[in-house]
């Protein structure tokens, strides 16, 4: 099974959370990719079999929230009836923001599978809960079921 992970990052907390979805799918037995939305290489997204998209919250603390890099993440192929994870970081409150990213997701044609946003302090725990999340959509043994 191969996995792509992209990401759009600002500070580095995005990109801290690809890598690290990506070695928790790695673990789980997937081929992986990670990659940002500007180094991509279309045959990976054509060849994977699953896909996890994310990007950082933008705004003020407590409203406009939106997705940051949106113009980078429609630049993204089609995601024709692709399983994809959404993820987003943010560091004080996320709003509505990750529905925004699997609306866009959406609209490039994927199958949003899972969705979640991860305030950037609790990475080491949010991250493998998202992936057994991620496995459990796509019919996977949890993290906590994959032999050792």
């Amino acid at each position: 099974m191969k996995a792509v992970v992209i990401f759009e990052s600002r500070t580095g907390n995005t990109r801290r959370a690809a890598e690290m979805i990506g070695g928790e799918l790695r673990r789980a037995g997937y081929e992986v990719a990670v990659r940002p939305v500007h180094g991509l290489k279309l045959t990976e997204i054509a060849e994977a079999d699953l896909l996890a998209v994310g990007t950082w919250v933008d705004g003020l603390v407590l409203f406009g929230h939106r997705p940051g890099g949106t113009a980078k993440l429609m630049t993204l192929p089609s995601l024709h009836h692709k399983p994809v994870a959404a993820f987003a970081t943010y560091k004080w409150y996320p709003g509505n923001c990750i529905d925004q990213i699997a609306d866009l997701l959406g609209y490039k044609g994927a199958e949003v599978i899972h969705r979640q946003a991860f305030n950037k302090t609790q990475l080491d725990v949010l991250v493998p809960e998202f992936v057994d999340r991620v496995l459990a959509a796509v019919g996977a043994p949890e993290m906590s079921e994959a032999p050792a």
